[in-house]
């Protein structure tokens, strides 16, 4: 399986969330970046390329369930 990743502000229509982590090396900030990918992830086994985009998730969160509910919101707001 091949990939190419971009680095985004927004998450891209139609794309698929797999997981969000810290960015960066420093475990103390709260900056957060969210995984995503433009096949299904039930598809990933019948698939050769897949793209991935990293999207920055804006504000400061103290723990992943708040990053994930933060993105969330990104998600549903962009429609």
């Amino acid at each position: 399986m091949t990939t190419a990743i971009k680095w985004l502000d927004r998450p891209p229509a139609g794309w698929f969330p797999l997981d969000v982590m810290k960015a960066g090396n420093n475990r103390r900030k709260q900056d957060w970046v969210a995984l995503m990918i433009d096949v299904h992830p039930d598809e990933l086994k019948h698939r050769h390329m897949v793209r991935e985009a990293w999207v920055r998730i804006p504000g400061k969160h103290r723990s992943r369930d708040a990053a994930w509910d933060a993105f969330q919101d990104m998600i549903e707001t962009r429609h």
